[in-house]
């Protein structure tokens, strides 16, 4: 470990200036392989970040990342363990069986489905979209919490079917944000619809729509739906729609000439939607400029 005894002496190491350049990159990539909290970004001595000790600070960074990300994902393996033996579940498929079985306690429906999100279970996507469909309010939440944590777009068109169809508002509104969160580009038409449905969808409902465009902010289609929401009579799906264009990086972009002169527009726009989301503000920070 670049010569030195433990992780303590490996973070000194790194942030001593006058050592060695070789061993302060060892030093640096043990601390993000066995720190708390990976190699200091305070350390001097470490001003471009293409040299021998800046590429070592981002791969010790990554490594520590990595390495929270792997513990944490073993804490909710040992916590979805300890929920099954409390739920009586002896196996995923009892977990799968009480999760479906609408005789069932709601309590007991949603552990059984945070056992399945903690586990990660890919094979259960299409099972927890049914339970999500159902609408009751804390269970569809667990579920949709449980299909972004396995991460899987498996079963995505059938969340676009729910946002499609005459279920529950609750539902269709886990629907969208759980497809937003996949980054299921396949639902940018779908969104673009609900977004300007201002005869037939909620004012929320058209917000996490208009929103979820950020995923596909690059497309042309996507950015003309934007240009035409930064007009929308409502304050909050305004305000969504300069969040998605947010998503379009490096800031501040290139926007096209269309969506431009539509953020111009908007730092005549008084409205705010609380005091820390004021939409001439978030316009100017979008164009480069200062209110």
């Amino acid at each position: 470990m670049a010569g030195v005894a433990d992780v303590a002496a490996a973070r000194a190491l790194w942030k001593d200036s006058g050592a060695d350049v070789r061993r302060r990159c060892l030093a640096a990539r043990a601390n993000g392989l066995l720190g708390k909290h990976g190699p200091s970004w305070l350390a001097e001595g470490v001003e471009d970040d293409d040299s021998p000790l800046g590429r070592a600070r981002r791969h010790g960074t990554r490594d520590a990342q990595r390495r929270r990300d792997a513990e944490s994902r073993m804490r909710e393996r040992e916590e979805a363990a300890a929920k099954m033996r409390q739920l009586g579940a002896g196996s995923v498929a009892d977990a799968i069986r009480i999760a479906q079985d609408r005789s069932e306690s709601p309590e007991r429906r949603e552990a059984a489905v945070a056992v399945l999100g903690g586990l990660r279970y890919r094979d259960s996507v299409g099972l927890l979209i049914d339970v999500l469909s159902e609408g009751h309010q804390k269970l569809t939440s667990m579920c949709m919490w449980a299909i972004t944590t396995i991460g899987s777009r498996r079963h995505a068109r059938k969340l676009m079917d729910i946002v499609r169809g005459d279920y529950a508002l609750f539902a269709r509104q886990e629907a969208i944000y759980t497809l937003w969160q996949l980054h299921e580009l396949r639902a940018e038409p779908l969104f673009i619809r609900v977004s300007a449905a201002l005869d037939k969808e909620e004012e929320y409902t058209r917000d996490m729509a208009t929103e979820a465009l950020g995923n596909t902010s690059r497309r042309l289609t996507t950015q003309r739906a934007l240009s035409a929401r930064l007009f929308d009579p409502s304050i909050s799906v305004r305000y969504a729609a300069l969040c998605a264009c947010s998503m379009m990086f490096p800031q501040p972009y290139a926007f096209p000439d269309f969506l431009r002169r539509a953020l111009v527009a908007k730092l005549a726009d008084p409205a705010k939607v609380d005091d820390n989301r004021v939409i001439a503000e978030l316009a100017a920070r979008l164009l480069g400029r200062t209110c």
